[in-house]
Formats: C-alpha cells, structure tokens, sequence
C-alpha cells in the first residue's frame, strides 16, 4: 500500500461518498516502522485512536499460557513517568480514555480524548507501550484476577464447551488450541521477567499500526507521534511465528465434560474454518449468516430454537483472522434435548450445503453486509477500525469503493461451495458441557 495525500473540502468533508479513500486519507510510514494512517474529520472536537500490534497469544510460548494478556493488562498499572493511580488521575482529569488489550493474534489498544488533549494523549500511549515497568505488587493483583477468572470459567457451560472445541478441534502448538487466558499453573509460573522479556521481544514498532480519525492536523498529529515514539527500537528480526495447520478431523470427534450443579447444557460444534484473506472469504462468511446469524439467528434459529423449541439460544459464528479460526455452531439447551439439537443442527447444515439460498436470503444477507458496515463507518472509532483492518489485511484504501461490487458479485453456488468446502459431515467436532 503506497503513502498517499489527503484531500478534503473546505469545510473538512470527504471529497467522496465514503469516509475511506485514497484522497480522503493519509498514510505514513514513521522511521521505527510504526504504520499511521490519519482521517481527518472535524464534526467533533475529538480524536480516536485504534492501534494493533502482534503481541497476542500466538506470540507466546506454549507453555507459558496467559502470558500475552497478563503482559497487555500492566501496561497501564505503572510506566517510567506514572504508577498507576496517576495515570488513572490524569484520564479521569481529561475525560479520556487509553486501553490495551491482548487478544490471540495480536494487542489492540485505543484512545479517545477531546483534540486539545491530543498531544497529551499521544505521549501517554507512547509512554504505555514503550516504558511500562511491571511493578511487582500490580503483577500480583492482576495475576490474581486472571486467575480468579479461570477458576469461575470451570463453572460456566458455556466457556467450558468452548474450550473443549478448541482443544479437540485445533493441534497442540495452534493458537486456537489453548485457551487465552492460560490455566491456572501456567499463569501461576510467570515471572516478571517473562513479562519484560515478551514485552521486549513483541512491542515493536516495526510491527505497529495506528488509525486516527478526528479534529486534527494530520502533519501535526504525525510530527507529534515521530517525537514521542523516537526512540522506539524495531525488531531485528521478523515480527511473525509459524502456526500449524489445521484441518477436519478424520472422523467425528465428541467430548463431554460434566459440570456438576448446572440446569443447561452448552453444545459447541464446529470446524477449523478459514482466514480473512481466503480467497472464498466473501463466499463463507455469506455461508455463516445465512446459517446461523442473519436476523434471530439464521436458519438454526427459525428451525432449531423457534420451530422446534430445542435451544434457548443457538447461532453460527466464523472466527476469521490472519489465522483461519473456528467456524462453529453454539447452542444452549436442556440436558434431555442435547441429542435432538445436535441432529437439528447437522440438518440445517446438510441443508445449507445442498440449498444455499432460498427465499429473499441472498437479497438479506447483502443487504446485511452492506448496511452494517455502513451503520459502523457513521462513527469515528466504527472508522478507525475499518483503516485498522484495511491496513492489516492489505485490503487497499479503495476498499470501500469495491465493497459493495464484492458482496453483489457472490453467488448461490459459491455460497454452496463454500459451505461444502468446510462445513464437512464427516470430520466435525462436537463438544458438549452439560450437568451429570
């Protein structure tokens, strides 16, 4: 993607009939690699950040699970220049907000402050990405969180259906195959050092994006980040880990796990499905809407829940990111109709395959796409997020342009392919949580 110029009317409004272009945004590149990108947008006297960087828990070792969000989740509890009541002070004193959170691909963190704040803010993120300094006592409250919450999620269903899909379903050594959060002894083994040296390995500008939109001065707003992320060393070596492919299984995989004291069960079934630069992306994501998302849920909702009164929720949901996800089917039930459900479940699957489209459900799930995304793009932040997004999966600042002819050009047979493709019969995973 090449750095372009802006071009915006007097009055600060797109030269185009869509907030994202090449004329509408510029792009630069800052000399530690960071990638920014500026939309300039002057309604609002506000600025909003959206950042990533590949720091996520396919970045940490195996056996250190719950490193990557543990890490995510200090760098606002105390840096070289605030601890952390200070940093909170000085948020609560701006009315702004600064986040970090890890993910299982990468970091995202955020700001959103008022544009004569900006500058301030600016320094503030780069002060958290760049010098936190892991107090011990934070470490400590934050790992007791971490594993607070992993004690409860043995509890839940739902989370333990999930997780039982994940491990069965994707390879030791894949991202998807762990939970992000870690286990308890995992999280329990971490020092501060892993957390220094993670940091020190992962927070690399070379490996950074930034997408601003707001009341700003796209030359200043960039001079401004050149000065306070001088400094910020990149990665001598590439930001990237080698994940293992995964595939159906060879058969049927079933796991139940039993959670005593529950009324529900939480069903999970499912397949590794496909990355956000497949090139049948448009074709299966059509696919999942159709299934299970579109209006109360797809056809799984009218036939499963609504018809047959078998599920108290039950959707279809495609993970879809630079790592091809779990592309799965999720359902809560009463235990005695388990059964049923899962039969219902791999009926409307068989059915998608077969019949792709029926009815008005092409026209609706275009009409889906399209007018989601541009309910989203009617907000600053629904906009730094499309630039994030368009920057990471290199989808070209004319994206918003040829969204529409994307969508328009998919088909009933390649919906039928697609669904054919990974929605397979033979080799799917099913995991159930459910009480004795």
């Amino acid at each position: 993607m090449r750095d372009t110029g802006r071009a915006v009317d007097p009055a600060g409004r797109s030269a185009t009939s869509v907030p994202i272009a090449p004329d509408t945004v510029t792009r630069r590149t800052l000399d530690g690699g960071a990638i920014v990108l500026v939309r300039e947008s002057h309604a609002t006297p506000a600025l909003t950040l959206q950042g990533y960087l590949p720091a996520g828990a396919m970045q940490e070792p195996e056996a250190c699970g719950g490193l990557a969000l543990l890490t995510g989740s200090l760098l606002t509890r105390g840096t070289a220049s605030h601890t952390s009541e200070s940093l909170a002070l000085t948020l609560d004193t701006l009315g702004a907000s600064l986040s970090v959170r890890a993910d299982i691909e990468g970091v995202s963190f955020g700001v959103r402050c008022l544009s004569e704040d900006a500058g301030r803010m600016l320094d503030l993120l780069a002060e958290v990405l760049i010098r936190p300094t892991f107090p011990a006592d934070e470490i400590e409250k934050q790992r007791a969180k971490l594993i607070t919450g992993i004690r409860e999620s043995r509890h839940d269903t739902r989370v333990m259906a999930d997780k039982t899909f994940r491990g069965t379903a994707f390879p030791a050594g894949h991202p998807y195959h762990r939970p992000l959060e870690g286990e308890e002894e995992t999280v329990a083994a971490l020092t501060r050092e892993d957390l220094v040296e993670f940091h020190r390995r992962w927070y690399r500008p070379n490996g950074a994006v930034l997408a601003i939109v707001g009341d700003v001065e796209t030359d200043e707003v960039i001079a401004r980040l050149e000065r306070v992320f001088d400094g910020w060393q990149p990665s001598p070596s590439a930001l990237s880990v080698a994940v293992p492919p995964a595939y159906p299984a060879a058969s049927v995989q079933r796991r139940e796990v039993v959670i005593p004291g529950k009324t529900q069960a939480d069903i999970v079934l499912g397949v590794p499905g496909f990355s956000r630069t497949s090139p049948d992306y448009y074709e299966a994501m059509m696919a999942d809407l159709i299934l299970g998302r579109l209006g109360l849920m797809g056809r799984l909702g009218a036939t499963v829940r609504d018809e047959e009164g078998l599920a108290y929720y039950v959707y279809s949901q495609a993970q879809a990111g630079f790592v091809a996800g779990p592309w799965a089917v999720r359902a809560g039930v009463n235990p005695k109709n388990v059964e049923r459900a899962i039969v219902g479940i791999l009926r409307e699957v068989k059915g998608l395959r077969a019949q792709p489209v029926r009815d008005g459900e092409l026209e609706d799930a275009r009409d889906y796409l399209t007018g989601s995304l541009a309910v989203r793009l009617e907000t600053d932040a629904g906009i730094a997020q499309a630039l994030l997004e368009i920057e990471l999966f290199d989808l070209g600042l004319d994206y918003l342009h040829r969204y529409p002819s994307l969508i328009a050009a998919v088909t009933p047979e390649q919906i039928g392919a697609a669904a054919a493709r990974y929605l397979t019969l033979d080799g799917y995973t099913v995991a159930i949580a459910t009480p004795p």
